[in-house]
């Protein structure tokens, strides 16, 4: 057994393609060795943004050998009638390599066949590689691909080398006019003077040991940029922020990282937190530098691709380019703060928001609708009603900004920076600037009330909108984000406790829409999905969230109920009760809908029926005052009285008919069924939707 290496030299890769391209290798060489039945111990890959490598442990020597049967001719053709095997037979075997003595007879059903056992040998790995290499860097897809030579071979940027080994021999091939060879190259300010690999061994060893070295192993890449940028800001006296999204660009666009200290402008440090850090860490791929208290210092820090003796030159480069781009952030933010949020808010006029909902100042209106009857149902103070009302009146007004649109990351930040500076109230402030939290399916929610109450309101308003133009998300497709939305909406409405039912919410933003296409239902099980996701995240089986489906409750209390649900099902007398419920929803599916709901004692012949409603009646009374408050503890109190309709239930359909002929009586039965679904399915669930677990 050898080691094999595959490394793909290309020009300069997009920094965002580099993991994925990498993980991406990785899989389908475990799939093409796997599809030519080649063994190995394991498989490892290597990168930068001009060497993808595939290194493959312990190679088996040759293919295994797969054994085939080969179906032939009836068994009576085997033989002739002196026992000598017939031309078909000798034939037969002949095709498939074998002696006639070597086939043999099966029964199937269409009765005896001779059938060969044929084995087929594995080739040599020597041989199988260079189809194998080939086919493995032909199976690589890219969110975007070049064609740059005759062939017209499409990939991510143009192939420049292939250096393919297998133990110390050279695995040769061609792809996209490139033939392989040992060799690979160095940093690209280092020339184009080859590389020699003699055996997959020593690659990674090889080219660390470069005049300038080359780390393709990237966690040891990583272990270097972080050791030489926290030696900057060590000398400088402080801490880098290491952002982790930035150290991973980071290591994308570099083969050997050095990092480099620098000071700007103490000017800069007025501009607001996010906006200087924005533009250091996406425009200009700098870390920023601070103290032991997180806060910004005037200095920073960038990564070049290998030391230089003119470093002095490259740290002047990347402040001058640093200073650049923070003055005309400074431009913008400035520009923005005489501006005013009233006339970036009458800009968004001719913002346009979605095709048929109008623009973006109209959607700020019902989104202001909205969030003043979401404070008025929830209870809101005086004091909260007007900072709901401030911050939903401005929520989108930063859109239109000269900030936001050089950096539309800092939506909602730079709303809440901007009414800070022009003296609107603190929590307006801060509710515009947490206006579009949470900001992925987990990070966090809003912080104040009043800021919860305005993001829902948006994030409700820009579901109901899409829905009604039909841009309902399919499959994987979801190009507005509108999962992401939903999800945050009922996490939102949950973890504030809010007292309101998707239903009530979904149909009051409906009703602000500028259509009467609305898509109510499909947005409703769109936003119960999202809130299922959250029930099966905290334990709930499938029955156990389709028996709260249709429950009208705020999500805060289905939460609870699916808690209380999960602890006490494995109750015998509760899982009776659920199915005795199943059998009063069916007897009830098919009975008279006009049914009175008045149940006259004086009709009950049998004790049973008597028994059933004496409990039934007790159950209400004990239920009560569990009914007032929606805690885990109540529902699980109310679940414990359900359980207790076992025995009368049973004894019920034991003894008593419900359709009999006489039509008083069964009507009268069949409104105390009725008034026992009310209670089995509304007090908490509908349990009958409970099932028994083998």
């Amino acid at each position: 057994m050898n080691n094999a290496l595959l490394e793909i030299g290309t020009e300069h890769l997009p920094a965002r393609f580099l993991l994925p391209t990498l993980e991406q290798l990785k899989n389908n060489a475990a799939a093409i060795l796997q599809e030519h039945r080649l063994k190995y111990a394991g498989l490892r890959t290597f990168g930068t943004y001009r060497k993808l490598a595939l290194e493959i442990k312990e190679l088996a020597s040759a293919s295994e050998d797969i054994q085939k049967e080969v179906k032939g001719p009836p068994a009576k053709l085997l033989k002739d009638a002196n026992g000598n095997f017939t031309p078909q037979a000798a034939g037969f075997a002949a095709k498939n390599g074998l002696k006639p003595e070597q086939l043999i007879t099966v029964e199937t059903e269409k009765g005896p066949f001779i059938y060969a056992k044929a084995v087929i040998k594995g080739e040599k790995t020597q041989k199988l590689l260079p189809a194998i290499f080939a086919e493995i860097i032909k199976s690589l897809n890219f969110p975007k691909n070049m064609v740059w030579e005759d062939t017209c071979f499409r990939f991510a940027r143009p192939i420049r080398s292939i250096l393919a080994l297998y133990g110390d021999k050279v695995v040769k091939f061609e792809v996209a006019g490139i033939k392989s060879n040992r060799y690979t190259y160095p940093l690209i300010s280092f020339g184009r003077k080859p590389i020699k690999i003699n055996t997959p061994d020593e690659y990674t060893e090889v080219l660390k040991n470069q005049p300038q070295p080359i780390l393709v192993d990237i966690e040891e890449r990583k272990t270097a940029l972080l050791k030489t940028v926290q030696a900057c800001a060590k000398n400088l006296g402080y801490k880098a922020d290491l952002d982790e999204s930035l150290i991973t660009e980071t290591l994308s666009f570099t083969e050997h990282p050095v990092a480099l200290s620098g000071d700007m402008d103490i000017r800069f440090l007025t501009l607001p937190r996010e906006l200087i850090t924005t533009v250091l860490k996406t425009q200009i791929r700098m870390f920023p530098v601070v103290n032991d208290n997180d806060e910004l210092q005037p200095h920073f820090i960038a990564v070049r691709d290998g030391v230089s003796v003119n470093q002095d030159e490259v740290r002047t480069g990347f402040k001058n380019v640093m200073t650049a781009r923070l003055t005309d952030a400074v431009f913008f933010y400035e520009n923005d703060l005489k501006t005013g949020l009233d006339a970036m808010r009458e800009k968004l006029s001719t913002v346009n928001f979605i095709d048929g909902m109008g623009n973006m100042l109209e959607k700020t209106e019902r989104v202001e609708k909205l969030a003043a009857k979401l404070a008025e149902i929830l209870n809101l103070s005086g004091e909260q009603k007007t900072a709901v009302k401030e911050a939903a009146h401005y929520a989108y007004a930063d859109l239109t900004s000269g900030v936001v649109y050089e950096f539309s990351e800092l939506q909602g930040y730079m709303g809440g920076v901007y009414a800070d500076k022009l003296g609107k109230n603190k929590k307006t402030a801060k509710a515009i600037g947490e206006f579009y939290y949470p900001l992925t399916a987990s990070s966090a929610l809003p912080s104040t009330l009043e800021g919860a109450v305005v993001s829902l309101a948006g994030k409700i308003d820009s579901l109901a909108a899409n829905f009604a133009m039909g841009q309902i998300p399919t499959g994987s497709e979801d190009p507005y984000a509108l999962r992401r939305q939903a999800m945050g909406a009922i996490r939102i409405i949950a973890e504030n406790n809010f007292d309101i039912s998707i239903k009530q919410i979904v149909e009051y933003a409906n009703s602000l829409l500028p259509t009467e296409n609305k898509h109510t239902a499909e947005l409703e099980d769109f936003l119960w999905q999202r809130l299922a996701n959250i029930l099966e995240m905290q334990g709930s089986c499938a029955d156990e969230i389709s028996a709260l489906q249709n429950t009208s409750k705020a999500p805060a209390n289905i939460l609870a109920a699916g808690k209380a649900l999960a602890k006490t099902r494995t109750s015998e007398s509760l899982l009776s009760v659920a199915q005795a419920a199943k059998r009063v929803g069916n007897i009830l599916k098919k009975a008279d809908l006009s049914l009175s709901k008045q149940i006259n004692t004086a009709l009950f012949e049998e004790k049973q029926e008597k028994d059933l409603f004496d409990a039934l009646e007790n159950t209400e009374k004990e239920l009560k005052p569990y009914l007032s408050l929606a805690t885990q503890e109540n529902y699980e109190a109310i679940l414990h009285i359900l359980a207790k309709l076992e025995l009368p239930l049973n004894n019920f359909f034991d003894k008593v008919m419900v359709n009999v002929e006489n039509k008083a009586v069964k009507d009268n039965r069949l409104n105390l069924l009725g008034k026992i679904n009310i209670v089995l399915t509304g007090s908490i669930a509908d349990i009958s939707k409970l099932q028994k677990r083998g």
